[in-house]
């Protein structure tokens, strides 16, 4: 009978994992739409009073509720780029057994025109080169869920206040991607900020960040902290997170920059890139 018990135990052991995987067999599954505002994108370069830089996005087409249409704009640097409401698409499956019970989201990213990550930033000047850089936007919010990227500071203040500084919480306090920030008169996070900073101060940064500097080091939040560079060679504790990740770019004469997996455009939770929220019901 001894003999005969680790084999019982066995087969009991398969038995908990069949009952606890059905718990999570899905039961249904579709596409849905969700509107969504985008991160901040900033353009650095030589001023012109005729503008050089054309930037083609998609927008929610009011005429058409869920559906987004192609919007272009000439501007020329410095300018800021972020659009307030773009509908995005994702499959929506709820688990369970005999009823739901938890769910998941899962992004579906699409860089073609009407896609809610359709962008091109095109630079038509024959001799003007540009910088670009991206930026996260916070959420005023006590639960980390809502923990959005790219969250990047500078010596712990949120690159947005440094070009925002004036929409700083109103008690002083913001968990900004599980790091509390504290803003005191003019201190934002480590900062001194008596006034915003321009694009070009902001992309300054991002240049310095991309050559390795050791005196400007940007720091994004994972679920830890890191420098800006190690998410683009992507060596996190040896994982491959982020790897190729766009924060800053070049756009030489002639070029253009179009939106790809690597650019990080909507304003989504941390570890969005595929299973962006998963929760009970």
């Amino acid at each position: 009978m001894k003999k005969r018990l680790p084999l019982f135990f066995c087969l009991l052991s398969i038995l908990f994992l069949f009952l606890a995987c059905t718990n999570f067999i899905p039961l249904s599954s579709e596409i849905r739409i969700m509107p969504i505002g985008t991160n901040i994108i900033g353009i650095s370069g030589e001023p012109s009073d005729m503008p050089y830089i054309e930037i083609i996005h998609s927008v929610v087409d009011e005429a058409r509720p869920g559906y987004n249409k192609t919007a272009s704009i000439m501007v020329s640097p410095p300018y800021i780029f972020q659009n307030d409401m773009v509908y995005m698409k994702y499959d929506y499956t709820e688990l369970g057994s005999k009823r739901p019970t938890s769910y998941f989201k899962t992004l579906l990213r699409d860089f073609e025109e009407g896609g809610a990550e359709y962008l091109r930033i095109i630079n038509h000047s024959p001799d003007k080169q540009v910088e670009i850089f991206v930026s996260g936007v916070p959420v005023i919010s006590h639960n980390d869920r809502d923990t959005l990227i790219p969250a990047i500071r500078y010596r712990n203040a949120p690159v947005y206040f440094l070009l925002y500084p004036e929409r700083k919480p109103a008690n002083n306090v913001l968990l900004f991607n599980g790091l509390l920030i504290y803003f005191e008169g003019d201190r934002i996070g480590n900062l001194i900020v008596t006034e915003a900073w321009s694009i070009n101060e902001i992309a300054a940064l991002y240049r310095a960040e991309h050559s390795y500097s050791p005196e400007v080091q940007l720091i994004i939040y994972t679920s830890s902290q890191h420098r800006m560079m190690d998410m683009i060679d992507g060596n996190i504790d040896g994982r491959n997170i982020g790897r190729g990740a766009v924060f800053y770019d070049i756009i030489e004469p002639g070029e253009e920059l179009r939106g790809n997996e690597n650019i990080w455009l909507l304003a989504l939770p941390w570890l969005f890139i595929e299973r962006f929220e998963i929760g009970s019901l």
